[in-house]
């Protein structure tokens, strides 16, 4: 009776779906069922809750003793897609997320009894399952499911919506679907992410670029990750791993450029922080996940309650240091000026949140810009962050005006109504200071971790179960906010990087392939 009444409720919210509800599959085999809780027991949350994409178990061993990809695990049994089925179909979210998601790791053979799972999954009574069903007939190009995503297109929350335009794209290449009201960024407004070049593949980020492009990217910043800096007051170096250059910066630029992205270099100086020992790399590299928990777990206890280090409170102590400490920076900044200079990179950053630095030293850091310009002809900026760019003096001498927009909201659950009001607070001295300087203002970063707490400090990425949704929404939010301010010039969301699978469980910044990115994709796309 239950279920009669919920598919009833499905066919009026979707007409479309009204055949494709009739024929509801048979019911599930034992050896079905029994498979279901093997992959249920399979994605299980191991270690800290919420999975990070560089922490998650690369094999595993199965029954038999085999030790294979995750992600290949079971895929050859005949009663996969039954199985991911029934997850797709039970009571819980997360299992029908989980269902969802693997429906779209079926083998080829099988795909097409899996797409039409994933189009009756369109008609789910919750919006995240319809989200991830939309998502995944999108990656399987699945033609069946055009006008089930048509109607998901009008009907849906904005990231079911964006997933589902994405989707029919793919599927009926040339066709947007049904326009989204209200959505509007200025034509030459600067559609960015942060963009993390050590996952590139052997195709120099060619297919990542694609993706990118079919969400509506049209700029990357490019960072590095340098520890160098050894205290906040120390003005020596520790020596750099490698040298000041991004391997194959000039292939990723040419990749970019041949999809319409243009590339800005953000180099992104660090704090040296804990040094591990040579056994600690080991565990750390290595393959033995429960070694690896049990030394992090020890870590974190004897770092719980020190204050960490930051490259923002960079501030030498005597005049004698800091002329030691630009020495080496300028050395740093120009060698990365020159390869994004040789690499035909459009944009360039010349520091990065070091703002104590830069208030205390404006002199200094007039005269590195200009010994830039004399390397790169391109636009330039400094990410000044959130709390301090008001205080830095030398907007004057560069092109935009760049913030680290990490700006805290007031709870963990704030309402749409109450993150209006707080970006229209955040919003009005930026506008400010871009009428004072005539500049406009970049959001060089911004972003959530996909956390409970990601309203309150967006900045912190703490262990914990993944909130995505809440992601979304701080992205919709965000990006509706800068839909109102003609000052504002682009912004880069912070981050492009790998992802756990199933994405839906990944905790960290990155957005890709999950429903920021598609919320973000709904504004970006012209």
């Amino acid at each position: 009776m239950r279920l009669a009444a919920t598919t009833v409720l499905l066919v009026i919210a979707f007409p479309g779906l009204g055949l494709l509800l009739a024929a509801s599959p048979s019911r599930p085999s034992p050896e079905a069922v029994a498979l279901a809780g093997k992959l249920r027991r399979l994605y299980a949350t191991s270690g800290v809750p919420g999975e990070r994409w560089r922490h998650r178990a690369p094999e595993v061993e199965l029954e038999d003793g085999a030790r294979v990809p995750r992600d290949a695990a079971y895929r050859e049994e005949p009663g996969f897609v039954a199985a991911a089925r029934e997850l797709l179909q039970g009571g819980a979210v997360d299992e029908a997320l989980l269902g969802a998601w693997l429906l779209g790791t079926a083998p080829a053979a099988r795909r097409e009894d899996a797409a039409l799972a994933l189009v009756r999954a369109l008609g789910h009574r919750d919006a995240r399952v319809r989200f991830e069903a939309a998502r995944t007939l999108g990656a399987l190009g699945s033609p069946q499911a055009a006008s089930p995503l048509r109607e998901l297109i009008a009907r849906g929350t904005p990231a079911e919506s964006a997933a589902a335009r994405w989707a029919l794209r793919r599927i009926a290449p040339g066709e947007d679907g049904v326009p989204r009201p209200g959505v509007r960024l200025d034509p030459g407004f600067c559609r960015g992410v942060n963009w993390w070049h050590e996952e590139t593949g052997a195709d120099a980020g060619a297919a990542s670029f694609r993706k990118l492009a079919e969400l509506g990217v049209d700029w990357i910043s490019i960072h590095t990750w340098d520890p160098l800096q050894r205290d906040a007051f120390s003005p020596e170096w520790s020596e750099p791993r490698r040298p000041f250059a991004i391997p194959g910066l000039e292939e990723l630029v040419e990749s970019a450029h041949a999809v319409g992205i243009k590339v800005m270099v953000k180099p992104h100086l660090e704090m040296r922080g804990y040094e591990p020992t040579e056994e600690e790399r080991r565990i750390l590299r290595g393959p033995d996940e429960a070694a690896r928990k049990t030394l992090v777990d020890r870590l974190r206890k004897s770092w719980a309650g020190q204050p960490r280090a930051w490259h923002n409170d960079i501030e030498m102590r005597t005049d004698a240091d800091w002329r030691q400490w630009f020495s080496q920076y300028d050395g740093y900044i120009l060698s990365y000026a020159r390869q994004a200079a040789q690499a035909r990179a459009d944009a360039f950053c010349v520091g990065r949140e070091t703002d104590k630095a830069a208030i205390a030293r404006e002199a200094d850091w007039r005269r590195l810009i200009a010994r830039v310009r004399d390397v790169f002809a391109g636009p330039l900026t400094y990410s000044a962050n959130f709390d301090s760019y008001g205080r830095i003096a030398f907007w004057d001498a560069l092109d935009v005006i760049g913030v680290s927009a990490y700006f805290p909201f007031g709870d963990d659950a704030p309402s749409a109504e109450g993150l209006a009001a707080t970006w229209d607070e955040i919003m009005a001295p930026l506008e400010l200071l871009a009428r004072r300087t005539n500049r406009r203002v970049v959001f060089t970063e911004i972003g959530y971790p996909a956390v409970p707490s990601a309203a309150r400090r967006p900045w912190d990425d703490p262990p914990g179960p993944a909130d995505v949704w809440l992601q979304a929404r701080l992205y919709e939010a965000a990006l509706q906010a800068l839909s109102k301010r003609p000052f504002m010039v682009g912004t880069f969301f912070w981050l492009w990087e790998g992802v756990a699978r199933p994405p839906f469980r990944d905790a960290s910044f990155s957005i890709q392939d999950k429903p920021a990115s598609f919320v973000m994709a709904g504004w970006y796309g012209r």
